[in-house]
């Protein structure tokens, strides 16, 4: 599953960025392998997301949203 794929709300862990270049970014700013996410915001019209971590709130492009694989985590009650 893509990032760009989860709903407003939901959780999941990175399990890989595609873009060499994008990678290098987002590792410098703190997000890796394993990094659990919740996406917070979603644009109409396949505009940015934005997603939380750690205590930080950030918004991408939706194409660069679609370069990072997820493990979505499933809701426990």
């Amino acid at each position: 599953m893509l990032l760009n794929e989860l709903k407003v709300g939901e959780q999941a862990n990175i399990l890989c960025i595609s873009d060499d270049v994008f990678r290098t970014k987002l590792l410098e700013m703190g997000i890796m392998p394993g990094t659990r996410v919740t996406l917070l915001l979603k644009a109409p019209f396949r505009g940015p997301i934005a997603f939380s971590y750690q205590n930080t709130l950030l918004s991408i492009r939706n194409e660069d949203a679609q370069q990072i694989a997820v493990d979505k985590l499933s809701i426990q009650a």
